[in-house]
């Protein structure tokens, strides 16, 4: 199992994160289900990464907007932190999904959010 420690003590932050990169994998998946060589350069090129990101962000962005305030999140700021975790551990992982065999569970549920 493969874990994300989210040290952040603003749990809007950490609410944000776990599902923006919940988002982008779940995106690259199903890409991938019809396209893997589109999923893979995807992965493999970053301003692609960034664009399926910026998409992801305002998606949840705008859901949490919906019941909650939001006036002090800083996008570039959030991005900035999701694009750390998505070099550090995102990228590695949905690699493993798509290159593994058959009869292998995906790793990407394996993925698990930790708040400290």
């Amino acid at each position: 199992m493969k874990e994300i420690v989210l040290s952040s003590y603003d749990k809007t932050k950490n609410h944000l994160i776990a599902n923006i990169l919940q988002g982008f994998c779940d995106e690259i998946y199903a890409i991938h289900e019809g396209d893997p060589e589109t999923a893979i350069y995807i992965m493999s090129w970053g301003k692609l990464s960034e664009a399926i990101y910026d998409v992801v962000i305002t998606r949840e962005i705008m859901k949490y907007s919906i019941k909650n305030n939001i006036y002090d999140i800083n996008k570039n700021d959030l991005k900035e932190e999701i694009l750390h975790w998505h070099l550090e551990h995102i990228i590695d992982l949905v690699f493993k999904n798509i290159n593994q065999d058959e009869n292998q569970d995906p790793v990407y549920w394996k993925l698990k959010m930790t708040v400290v």
